[in-house]
């Protein structure tokens, strides 16, 4: 079956968590002497753990291959991570410890080999390329990173990873810019060569690490005896050093003191957050430098410390009267630790409910994390790890379950809901997530009493379905009447957040005018917001284009042809909308994109309803002798969600 449409075109041109000693296997801040030390993660928009049988789930937002799955689908916001099934770490291969970047991860695994997958750029996973890994393949089907020997830890930056050898010797890989890789310079590795072919990182004479971490752009290690060293971006203190240098770019980490955390003291777990580190000591005492803005720091104050000083010289964080800590985790503006008792306490920036305390204050700007209760984890529920990522944070319970709380837009918490969790209820209010139940779909919500207005015929009951035949007819699944559910669902979602607005409107106006104009952004920028969750709700990721080619027929004519990608991934129906890009230059990245030639208003549509239908497309118009490039995404047909890019063909007029 095929379809063809002739296009006429003007001339193709451009418009335009902490890392642990001993049984820890990556930077997880789990208490030491747990099994779930290692076993979870949280990046800036995605999530990952570890099960008992040592197989990998992750959920949240899926750009760019970030969890693993060979799609961009986003996992959690309408579907469990337990139906999405393991990420393919290679046949018979099993996981140790996990570690999420922001738009990458990287696991450990049974034989102390490394697998990463997500977003390449700059080398950060490893493979001597920049190629994105998951997107459209698995883990599985690229092999083991080359860190030169068995691996016993890792961690997984904002841009860069790392990893200790069983030698105890670091290797770093990814963005080099600051110095974030310690190798005194800042030159990018992973990304033309193997990270096995660049030397270890100088820890000191003699020094090996135990273990790592890895911020926004700097990366801390604890030595093998017990001291810390950090390098990377220095700016607001993050290193330690009483300064705001960077260490790394033109020099190695072992031409500076280790941290001064305090006389005698010693370093048990360190974690690094994008532009602030935390570290527990041997004493069960907590203590954090860098930048301070929203009380990250849990100082009663947003002072940075380590800019200008060095962390010894201001007292432990404050976790209430008696209270040590077993764990700590730092996300990118806020921190948590487990204490000794089992419980959680969260400080730094509030926003999303990412604190877990049922509502949206900052923590450690003027109160010390001690001087508020525990985050409420459910009766009788006490934490064994813990870690902080963007904008949420993760606790393992003691029953073997998991809470997730903060922003869960994107499937960030794994609930089947976007929803926020933590700004106006505690996580203990939620159901926990199961990761190792077995794959149990999201709950079916009752449905909402109808209210009828006075006067008005209450709505017609529901027709009762009659018995199925005794034989019935093989179905078919064209994916056809899913979609009107969920095109139906999408409207009546949309036509609420605006009839709520309105409704909020009509009343706003009639306040006094100095707080009329105040309220009416307010109601509008909530409408926006819940638009964009309606779409996030119901609309899906399509399928990438396949089997695209470009042929010149003329002087002034390329007929395209592809097959048609399925409008929800790989699932009937077919798209039938199309953003067909043109540019005289060739189409690499994101930018190249934005900037190329959209073809049918950016909205090229065809009659299809198979998918892997062949689509033609004519273009007309062109100029001669030149070399025209082309690339396509397929949209929703439901909410014009965008699926991956198609890879840049090209055909040259004749």
């Amino acid at each position: 079956m095929t379809t063809t449409r002739a296009l006429g075109v003007l001339m193709a041109m451009m418009v335009i968590t902490g890392a642990l000693p001993g049984a820890a296997a990556a930077e997880q801040a789990s208490q030491p002497t747990a099994a779930v030390a290692g076993r979870q993660d949280i990046g800036r928009f995605h999530s990952c753990a570890l099960l008992v049988n040592a197989s990998v789930r992750c959920w949240g937002f899926g750009r760019d291959g970030a969890l693993g799955y060979g799609n961009q689908a986003t996992v959690g916001d309408d579907e469990t991570p337990a139906q999405v099934g393991p990420v393919a770490l290679g046949t018979g291969r099993s996981a140790a410890a996990i570690s999420a970047g922001s738009v990458h991860t990287c696991a450990l695994l049974d034989d102390a080999g490394v697998r990463c997958w997500g977003f390449g750029g700059d080398g950060r996973l490893g493979y001597a390329n920049t190629n994105i890994v998951g997107d459209d393949e698995t883990p599985a089907a690229v092999g083991p990173v080359s860190v030169g020997g068995p691996v016993k830890a890792l961690t997984a930056g904002r841009g860069h990873s790392c990893a200790i050898l069983a030698d105890g010797s670091v290797r770093c890989w990814g963005f080099g810019f600051d110095g974030r890789l310690g190798y005194g310079n800042t030159n990018s590795v992973g990304d033309d060569e193997l990270p096995s072919a660049v030397d270890a990182v100088n820890l000191g004479t003699g020094r090996t690490a135990t273990a790592i971490t890895a911020g926004d752009a700097h990366t801390c290690a604890i030595l093998d005896d017990a001291s810390v060293r950090c390098w990377g971006f220095g700016g607001n203190g993050q290193l330690p050093n009483g300064n705001t240098i960077n260490i790394g770019d033109n020099e190695t980490p072992d031409t500076v003191d280790p941290a001064r955390l305090g006389a005698g003291r010693t370093v048990k777990a360190i974690t690094a957050g994008d532009f602030h580190t935390c570290a527990l000591l041997d004493n069960g005492a907590v203590r954090c430098w860098g930048f301070g803005g929203n009380g990250r720091l849990g100082y009663g104050n947003t002072d940075s410390i380590g800019d200008n000083e060095t962390p010894d010289t201001v007292g432990p964080v404050d976790l209430g009267t008696g209270r040590t800590a077993v764990a700590v985790a730092a996300g990118a503006n806020h921190s948590c630790a487990i204490l000794d008792n089992g419980s959680v306490r969260c400080w730094g920036f509030g926003r999303n409910g990412r604190l877990g305390y049922g509502n949206t204050n900052d923590i450690g700007d003027n109160e010390t994390p001690g001087s508020v209760p525990p985050v409420d984890l459910g009766t009788g529920r006490t934490a064994r790890a813990i870690t902080a990522g963007g904008e949420s944070t993760c606790a393992r319970l003691d029953d073997g379950s998991l809470r997730c709380w903060g922003n869960g837009s994107n499937g960030f918490l794994g609930n089947c809901s976007p929803n926020l969790i933590g700004d106006d209820e505690t996580p203990g209010s939620i159901r926990a997530l199961d990761l190792e139940s077995p794959p149990l779909g999201c709950p079916v919500p009752e449905p909402e009493p109808v209210t009828v207005a006075p006067g008005t015929s209450a709505p017609a009951a529901p027709a009762v379905p009659a018995p199925a035949p005794t034989t019935p007819p093989a179905p078919t699944d064209d994916g056809i009447a899913a979609q009107t559910i969920r095109a139906a669902a999408l409207r009546t979602c949309l036509l609420g957040v605006t009839r709520q607005a309105r409704t909020q409107q009509r009343r706003a106006r009639l306040l006094p005018a100095r707080s009329r104009s105040t309220t009416l952004r307010r109601i509008a920028s909530r409408a926006t917001l819940g638009r964009r969750a309606c779409v996030r709700r119901h609309g899906r990721t399509p399928g990438r284009v396949l089997t695209l080619a470009a042929r010149a027929t003329g002087r002034t004519t390329i007929v395209l042809t592809f097959r048609a990608a399925g409008s929800d991934g790989v699932k009937a129906p077919a798209a039938h909308d199309y953003l067909i890009k043109q540019s005289l230059r060739p189409i690499r990245t994101s930018r190249d994109n934005a900037r190329a030639q959209s073809l049918c208003k950016g909205r090229c549509r065809f009659t299809v309803t198979r998918v892997g239908t062949t689509i033609t497309l004519k273009v007309t118009g062109l100029r001669g002798k030149l070399r025209h490039y082309y690339t396509i995404a397929a949209r929703d047909n439901v909410s014009t969600r965008r699926g991956p890019r198609s890879k840049t063909i090209s055909a040259r007029t004749r």
